[in-house]
């Protein structure tokens, strides 16, 4: 019983040929699509789509699905056997990647966050100033009038 493993990453594309097809017949034909270029490229003779990849397939429905997708497929060897299980990759940029943006602002973003940080400065200081102080004014002359009547 030997068994080895191989690995290859494959870039899928399903256009210009899935416009050539009936739009509700499109993901099938995708999905047909898929196993005959592993089939092609693997020579495997079982291939064995993921539940992640199929539901990736259908997740915009029958009519419209993805252009291309990157895919990992792993060829088992067993008792002279090929099968090829296929499994979708999530390409995740790590923040280390990303370029330093310090001392770079986007424009209209963060321009409008400082100008609302004035702005509500300046509301505050003109709620700070006291306007008790004529509300008690007036009370105080109408009591001078009730006491006069």
């Amino acid at each position: 019983m030997s068994q080895e493993a191989i690995e290859n990453i494959y870039t899928i594309p399903f256009y210009p040929k899935l416009n050539k097809t009936a739009p509700y017949k499109r993901t099938p034909r995708a999905i047909r699509m898929l196993k005959e270029y592993i089939f092609k490229h693997t020579k495997a003779n079982e291939i064995i789509i993921t539940n992640e990849l199929n539901e990736f397939m259908w997740k915009r429905g029958i009519q419209k699905p993805p252009r291309k997708i990157k895919v990992r497929a792993i060829v088992e060897t067993i008792d002279e056997e090929k099968i090829a299980t296929v499994e979708l990759i999530h390409e995740k940029v790590e923040i280390s990647a990303l370029p330093d943006l310090e001392g770079i602002s986007i424009p209209g973003e963060l321009e409008d966050e400082e100008e609302e940080e004035e702005d509500d400065e300046e509301i505050t200081s003109v709620e700070e100033e006291p306007q008790e102080e004529p509300q008690e004014e007036l009370k105080e002359e109408e009591e001078k009038q009730t006491e006069e009547n």
